[in-house]
């Protein structure tokens, strides 16, 4: 999450890509990575104020490392100037497990209410 979040507050990051699979949505298997590329509906990109926008959202976020493989409901995809992919970040919709750069891990945001899927659709104004 240091890397992500260093990434976003030095302004190396010009557009964020936002993938949503609606947490109602119903699959046989778990989301992977590659599947949510593939398979979201929702697509949303933002390119102005990204260091307020998602600064903000990925403060105070921590990540472990761990063997789950999540039920991913969101990617959201770190682009530099070249439009070059340069960092991702996969969540769940509870908010408490996915990918950081392609390593699975759980998130901590020290209160649920205030869990990373909830500050992502606060943000993305997404609503499921």
């Amino acid at each position: 999450m240091d890397t992500i979040r260093t990434l976003v507050n030095s302004r190396a990051v010009a557009k964020i890509r936002v993938l949503h699979v609606p947490d109602s949505t119903l699959t046989m298997v778990s989301i992977s990575p590659d599947t949510l590329r593939s398979l979201a509906s929702i697509d949303k990109t933002f390119s102005d104020h990204i260091e307020e926008t998602f600064g903000l959202a990925l403060s105070g976020v921590s990540a472990k490392n761990v063997e789950h493989k999540p039920d991913l409901r969101w990617g959201i995809f770190l682009y530099d100037a070249q439009g070059q992919e340069i960092g991702s970040l996969f969540v769940d919709k509870f908010g408490q497990y996915g990918y950081v750069n392609d390593q699975p891990v759980s998130f901590e945001t020290g209160t649920f209410a205030r869990n990373l899927a909830k500050r992502l659709h606060k943000i993305t104004g997404i609503r499921d």
